[in-house]
């Protein structure tokens, strides 16, 4: 009695049908070929492509590698943009401890988002901040767009709100929207008497006209908001048993992201509405400190978009 052959599915290929198989995946992996242009092709239909496609991945013919880019934890920045419901969320990967370090390293990550996805016609809103501050020294190109103060100025010179739009108009080309005023006035009359200033109420109104802005996140504590740091007497440790949390574009909220509008009335800049009424607004933040201020400004949906780092990724995440 003859020995019986296997099934057609144990049959190992030919060298005819392997390199029909190598031909099949090249048309469509190398060169952009349909299914049923590459069925059209060989004279086979396009369920025998789909099976030969199918098994050179199995085989090993045909190798898929993704390469995701060094700095960016691709895993976290998925998570945190599906669990904030954020249209960008970028977590920066930095493997030194030192807060400096992950400041840059975000700075620079935010950096080429700008340069990314920032055109002519668009109008750029900047808030003042530290780590804002070295966005402008990565920005080696910017499209020549409008370029627009979000707040007063408080700080450094080199980290307000009023140089660094300078700095970035003067990298793109575009035209620079400032008002020299405080970010928080020392009482509202003072502030309503800024704020009808000619070249202050322009640049108020040209609020309405951006497209996408940059914002700091500042923890209320010292040295960590340049809000808080404005403040005089014991003003701050007054809001902060207030329940203040965090802040970013002078706009204080609580741990859980609920506004609190005490200086709202003092406040120079953006107001609330007409932020949360800009398509793309990018929160950055870096440092151990800016955990609990980050989660903040995520509740707070004061903005669309986030970049920051892993540690910080992790423990918004985590909540």
């Amino acid at each position: 009695m003859s020995e019986q052959r296997g099934s057609a599915d144990s049959v190992r290929p030919g060298p005819n049908d392997l390199l029909q198989q190598a031909l099949v995946a090249r048309r469509y992996y190398l060169e952009g070929r349909t299914r049923v242009q590459i069925a059209d092709e060989f004279g086979v239909s396009r369920f025998k492509v789909a099976r030969l496609l199918d098994d050179a991945l199995a085989t090993g013919m045909v190798e898929i590698t993704v390469h995701t880019p060094d700095s960016i934890d691709v895993e976290l920045s998925a998570a945190l943009k599906r669990q904030y419901g954020l249209e960008h969320a970028y977590v920066v990967s930095s493997k030194s401890p030192n807060t400096a370090d992950r400041v840059d390293a975000v700075a620079r990550a935010t950096a080429d988002l700008l340069a990314s996805i920032i055109s002519a016609d668009h109008v750029l809103g900047v808030d003042c901040g530290r780590t804002l501050s070295h966005v402008a020294g990565h920005l080696n190109t910017l499209a020549s767009c409008d370029i627009v103060q979000l707040t007063g100025s408080a700080g450094a010179i080199t980290a307000n709100s009023a140089e660094l739009a300078r700095r970035m108009a003067e990298i793109g080309g575009g035209q620079c929207w400032s008002m020299y005023a405080p970010l928080v006035a020392p009482d509202e009359r003072t502030a309503t008497a800024l704020s009808r200033d000619r070249q202050i109420e322009l640049t108020l109104a040209k609020h309405e006209s951006i497209t996408h802005a940059i914002v700091s996140v500042g923890s209320w504590q010292p040295g960590a908001s340049q809000v808080y740091d404005s403040l005089v007497g014991d003003e701050a440790a007054a809001l902060r048993r207030d329940g203040v949390t965090a802040e970013t574009c002078a706009l204080l909220v609580d741990r859980n992201g609920k506004r609190i509008k005490v200086i709202d009335d003092r406040r120079i800049g953006i107001g609330e509405s007409t932020l949360r009424a800009i398509p793309t607004v990018i929160a950055i933040a870096a440092g151990r400190e800016k955990t609990d201020s980050t989660r903040a400004v995520l509740a707070s949906r004061l903005v669309t978009s986030i970049v920051t780092d892993t540690e910080i990724a992790a423990a918004c995440l985590s909540r």
